[in-house]
């Protein structure tokens, strides 16, 4: 097993790279070295922290800002941070999508779900030094990069897929590559959700089929604003029961206008997915 970990600084980068065979000796030393290296992050870093086996390549970014809708999931007891990065490489994205570990106690907590971006606000703030799965390529000499077919805008990763489906049928083809449908939470992300969008008609990540107006997203975070700049003029208006979100890019003669537009599950739109675990705010 191969341990890493990179600290990044505003003014320097340290690696360290080793490589655990045995014993078990040599395996302490060298967690006890990976733990003395994390404690030297200044407040503002970003701890960048690589857990390599043989089963998997899973990477977890000091993420700030972040917000955790629901308490840990699981508490366990780990010597180490690196340790507790072990549990959490050990369950599913989808069952741990991030850690808190406290030294004072040993405590490791494993979270399923969070929020990240421009959605966060400030009394949402976690104040903990909480560890995100992240799980896109990139490297040191390219932090921003996206798997093959993804491009980064705004700092996620997006694809806009080629064929006109229904709303479930779009959760299920972005769910397959790893994806949600996007959700828009800024002026940026929304213009790169036109650009990529192009000249189709794209289904977003949102509804309000439970509570009319409470557009419930995909991405963890906080609802969508029924009131939101981004909707088109009119728009959400209910009509005939229509409650999921779509995108028309760019209006047309005879088309609805530009913006966001609450419509039938049954239209047939183009999926626009994001990556759930690719957030970086340091990439355009």
């Amino acid at each position: 097993m191969t341990l890493q970990i990179t600290l990044h600084g505003s003014t320097e980068l340290r690696a360290l790279t080793v490589c655990v065979v045995t014993p078990i000796p040599v395996r302490i030393a060298a967690r006890n070295r990976l733990k003395s290296l994390a404690a030297m992050a200044r407040p503002g870093a970003v701890l960048l922290l690589l857990l390599v086996t043989s089963a998997a390549a899973v990477r977890y970014r000091w993420l700030d800002p972040v917000s955790l809708p629901t308490p840990a999931v699981q508490i366990l007891s780990a010597e180490s941070e690196i340790d507790c990065g072990l549990f959490c490489e050990g369950a599913t994205p989808e069952e741990c999508t991030g850690f808190i570990y406290g030294p004072d106690d040993g405590a490791c907590r494993l979270f399923s779900g969070d929020c990240r971006g421009p959605a966060v606000v400030s009394s949402q703030l976690n104040t903990e030094r909480y560890m995100a799965r992240y799980t896109c390529p990139g490297s040191v000499s390219d932090p921003c990069a996206c798997p093959a077919g993804f491009s980064r805008c705004a700092g996620r990763c997006l694809k806009r897929l080629d064929l006109a489906v229904t709303y479930g049928e779009a959760e299920s083809q972005c769910a397959a590559l790893g994806a949600h449908l996007a959700v828009p939470r800024s002026d940026e992300e929304n213009q790169c959700a036109i650009d990529a969008a192009g000249t189709s008609y794209a289904w977003l990540g949102f509804n309000d089929a439970v509570t009319e107006n409470q557009f419930v997203a995909d991405d963890g975070c906080d609802n969508v604003p029924g009131d939101s700049p981004f909707w088109a003029e009119g728009q959400p208006n209910n009509y005939l029961n229509q409650s999921h979100g779509a995108l028309v890019p760019v209006p047309t003669s005879g088309t609805p206008e530009a913006g966001w537009h609450d419509v039938a599950p049954s239209s047939l739109y183009r999926p626009l997915c994001q990556l759930a675990y690719c957030y970086n705010s340091n990439c355009p």
